[in-house]
């Protein structure tokens, strides 16, 4: 009889007894957690109840997680930790910084290779009270679990008496009602300040009534430093057979899947957005110039057109594979129109017209001088207002 009592307790506890772990521990950036590494032993059926999706296993922290084991609903508590170091790089170059100012610790750090977030804080701060070269620093980067690295950088101080940079000003045109981008495609840079605000003045743009109006910029650093430039807005009628940007951007997305990969750099794609558009679009002397959005959609769809089609047709793919892009429009018409971009893939704006020319050239990636070389040589075929757009660098595009 006892031995019968015995085995009756045992067949209970074996089926009603709880096969989940109260608690498991697991590294950040796991990325293979199944339910059965809550089991206390294999062999029994489990199943997530809690949706996973939403635990982000890149951070530390603690989650109670609801799993179905034998017909009923249990819950486990999953540990995230992180005990591995933090790798960083800093930068190749010293980091310029004004005299008197400050220099945020991140800014010194190239690269961080770590799973969880990491903070980047200095082990001594510097001394900025008076100009000095190839001042070394320590960077301490410490991760959520609390482990630390320590990097070795430089910091150059100066004073600092640069303005900063403002670049990408360009010609706007909008239609009335649309909303109005100022900024999409304007940078500031500054020899010493990192965080350096674009401040805009459109007090004399009247976003209901159609005109020309003024737009000016400026940008102060922390030495006090201020830099200026100003460009026009021009707001149209938007004509009534517009077509909307949405209907073009999907037309370019299903071009982008074919000709483009997630591996590709910014001038990769670039260069095959210029291949495809000159390998799909033929030219004919004629176009629907009410909107790029117009032109765009007849590239897309009729594939063919003029410079305007060629123009507006990868400026559509352009922006759609987040490639920088500035519209330039030839400024003597007496002879003919013209457009083109310019686009930045990482070191500056260069020419990019996609427009086939019967006196050949390509126009992938030019500077002003080469671009303006050929304009000389072909009636003008590319001259254009310089003052209204950013200078291209001085040599050739080396970035990949």
């Amino acid at each position: 009889m006892f031995l019968f009592i015995v085995f009756i307790i045992l067949i209970i506890r074996l089926f009603f007894s709880n096969p989940v772990e109260k608690e498991i521990t697991v590294e950040a950036g796991i990325d293979d957690l199944a339910a059965e590494d809550f089991l206390r032993k294999d062999g029994v059926e489990i199943e997530f109840v809690t949706d996973m999706s939403g635990i982000d296993l890149n951070h530390v922290g603690e989650h109670e997680i609801t799993l179905k084991a034998k017909g009923k609903e249990r819950t486990s508590t999953l540990i995230v930790e992180d005990t591995v170091a933090p790798k960083g790089e800093a930068q190749a170059e010293a980091v310029t910084v004004d005299m008197n100012g400050k220099v945020d610790a991140a800014d010194l750090i190239a690269s961080i290779d770590d799973v969880t977030d990491v903070k980047c804080t200095f082990k001594e701060e510097p001394d900025l009270s008076a100009e000095a070269s190839d001042v070394p620093v320590t960077v301490v980067l410490t991760d959520e679990g609390g482990n630390t690295a320590e990097v070795e950088a430089r910091i150059n101080i100066i004073e600092d008496t640069e303005a900063p940079v403002i670049d990408g000003v360009a010609p706007i045109t909008s239609f009335l009602g649309d909303p109005i981008s100022y900024k999409s495609e304007i940078t500031v840079t500054d020899n010493c300040d990192r965080d350096v605000e674009l401040e805009v003045d459109n007090s004399e743009v009247n976003p209901d009534a159609a005109g020309t109006y003024t737009v000016r910029y400026s940008a102060t650093d922390r030495a006090g430093n201020t830099a200026e430039a100003e460009t026009t807005i021009t707001i149209q009628e938007k004509p009534e057979n517009y077509v909307e940007p949405e209907e073009v951007y999907a037309l370019a997305d299903e071009v982008l899947a074919e000709i483009t990969t997630d591996d590709m750099t910014l001038k990769e794609k670039a260069r095959a957005i210029y291949d495809w558009t000159r390998n799909n679009v033929g030219y004919i002397n004629t176009s629907e110039k009410d909107s790029w959005t117009n032109g765009a959609y007849q590239g897309f769809t009729e594939g063919q057109g003029d410079c305007f089609v060629f123009f507006a047709t990868s400026k559509a793919l352009l922006t759609r594979a987040e490639i920088p892009n500035i519209d330039v429009v030839k400024s003597d018409t007496s002879h003919s129109s013209h457009y083109w971009s310019l686009i930045d893939c990482g070191d500056g704006w260069y020419h990019f017209d996609t427009t086939p020319r019967y006196g050949g050239g390509a126009f992938f990636m030019l500077t002003d001088a080469e671009i303006l070389e050929y304009s000389q040589a072909h009636n003008n075929s590319h001259i254009f207002d310089q003052s209204l757009y950013p200078a291209t660098p001085e040599t050739d595009s080396t970035i990949e």
